[in-house]
């Protein structure tokens, strides 16, 4: 199938990437242990259970006479994983490295079937005896996503966007916290994403919690749904607040201030900036709105994401250098009201990907952003 062979494409140029970072760091093998990378290198689902702390293969790239695939993993995910997540990787053999399996008992550590230094010079993302810590260098790699991982995140957050709507337009005020992360994760589910992060917040919690897990608590006059949906391993964000009662003048005031917050951050976010700038143009723009200078202080930022929620959230000394092709996603909050987007960084900017035609939106410095939905 054609987006078989796109993918087997993108993986070739991947593994040209990992080609370079060897000869880089003298090494002729490279081992991929982590989850982000792996769904980097895969563009798949590696976590049973779907979480972000293991995953159930290994993939061990051999750089030598030819780029080679082998994966590693257990009897008991090997035949799903052949049938369903990395069935796309038995094409012709012209545009994809050679791969090969390597399966062990459910009941044996895959850490055997993974080579060791004698005769290779291997590096990876997690420890593995005698091999070089390359850690840093494979989340600097993926960074920067490739034009075909860039077409899946535009997809991956419109769809998200969709999710979203559609549970808040199920809402009502007597729903529950729990209720709504259930219409939420469904609506995500049914576009064939993972929801990987899901919070809700009645009115009487949106400004005290930042982090709202969902309780058996009512909604009330105003909710907020944040959801990270995951598909081909990418990230995307999304919050949308949702009001039963029309905004009183304050509180239209108070959102949109916020989002001349997230201006500042989203005016920054471009090429060349210092991710550490950024965030220090964006939190100086709580007190040019007239909110708290420390509110900040209250809840992160945001900050690098695409493979995770968020790689690490962003602060003033963090020295990351934006380029073209990396992934941010901001989040200010204050005042009771949140805003949050999955933004590319484009070689004229950046452009916010979390949309969707059917919410409300208001223009901002040229940019649509949500507004909130009264119902």
């Amino acid at each position: 199938m054609a987006d078989d062979s796109a993918r087997r494409a993108d993986l070739r140029d991947k593994v040209a990437r990992l080609a370079e970072l060897a000869a880089r760091r003298g090494v002729d093998t490279i081992v991929l242990r982590d989850p982000a990378a792996l769904t980097w290198l895969l563009g798949c689902r590696v976590n049973v259970p779907q979480t972000l702390d293991a995953a159930c293969l290994d993939v061990v790239v051999h750089l030598t006479d030819g780029p080679r695939l082998r994966i590693v993993t257990n009897a008991i995910e090997a035949p799903r994983l052949r049938d369903t997540e990395l069935a796309w990787l038995d094409g012709d053999g012209v545009d994809a490295p050679g791969t090969s399996w390597s399966v062990v008992p459910w009941w044996e550590a895959r850490d055997a079937a993974l080579p060791t230094t004698s005769g290779a010079s291997v590096g990876t993302d997690r420890p593995l005896d005698g091999a070089r810590d390359l850690s840093a260098d494979l989340r600097a790699l993926r960074r920067t996503l490739t034009p075909h991982q860039a077409v899946q995140l535009r997809d991956v957050a419109a769809d998200t966007a969709a999710a979203a709507s559609e549970a808040a337009l199920g809402l009502e005020p007597t729903t529950s916290e729990y209720a709504a992360a259930g219409l939420l994760a469904s609506a995500l589910l049914r576009r064939g994403l993972d929801p990987v992060v899901l919070l809700v917040g009645g009115v009487d919690r949106l400004d005290a919690h930042r982090h709202p897990l969902p309780t058996a608590a009512a909604l009330g006059r105003r909710g907020m749904l944040v959801a990270c949906g995951r598909r081909h391993g990418l990230v995307a964000s999304v919050t949308r607040i949702v009001s039963f009662a029309p905004l009183t003048t304050a509180e239209q005031d108070g959102y949109r201030r916020l989002l001349a917050v997230e201006q500042a951050f989203l005016d920054a976010t471009r090429p060349g900036a210092r991710l550490g700038d950024v965030v220090a143009t964006g939190t100086a723009a709580y007190s040019a709105h007239d909110f708290d200078p420390h509110e900040w202080h209250r809840h992160h930022q945001g900050g690098p994401t695409g493979w995770q929620p968020r790689e690490f959230p962003a602060d003033p000394g963090s020295d990351v250098v934006l380029d073209a092709g990396q992934v941010v996603a901001w989040n200010p909050s204050g005042g009771g009201w949140k805003v949050e987007d999955t933004t590319l960084v484009t070689p004229s900017g950046c452009e916010p990907l979390v949309h969707d035609p059917t919410w409300p939106t208001l223009a901002v410095a040229g940019r649509l952003r949500p507004d909130v939905l009264v119902r």
